[in-house]
Parts: structure tokens; C-alpha cells; sequence
């Protein structure tokens, strides 16, 4: 009879992973809500006819969203 400990994967190691990618999904999300509110502000404050505010920041926020998601993909 050894003493060596048994290898079983444990529970939390299954819903570590789960975590980590649910975080990112809501980190997404909340950079682009903010970025979506703050550019319709800026629009409203400067009286823009079109809202360039709100596509530069959605689209600046959907760009550094996916830097953060890549890197922390590849961070592991």
C-alpha cells in the first residue's frame, strides 16, 4: 500500500475556467456600456447631428476589450 495521494481532479478546478471567461465576458460588456453612455453624453453635450462620439468610444471600447480578453488568454 503506497501513501501517495490520489489525483483526482477537484470541483473547483472545473468552475475555475468558468469564472475566469464569465468575468470576461462581463468586463466586455461593462467597458462598452460605459463607452456607449459616455459617448451618447458627449454627443448631447457637444450637439452633434451624428453620433461620432458614441461609434469612436463603441469602437475604441470593442478594440481594447479584446487586447484585455487576448491577454489574459494568453496569460494563463
Amino acid at each position: 500500500m503506497d501513501n501517495m495521494p490520489d489525483h483526482k481532479p477537484k470541483r473547483d478546478d472545473n468552475i475555475k475556467p468558468y469564472l475566469r471567461y464569465s468575468g470576461l465576458a462581463f468586463q466586455m460588456i461593462g467597458v462598452m456600456v460605459l463607452a456607449a453612455l459616455a459617448g451618447m453624453k458627449l454627443d448631447d453635450y457637444f450637439h452633434t447631428r451624428n453620433p461620432w462620439f458614441t461609434i469612436v468610444l463603441l469602437l475604441v471600447a470593442v478594440v481594447a476589450s479584446m487586447v484585455l480578453v487576448i491577454l489574459s488568454l494568453n496569460k494563463k
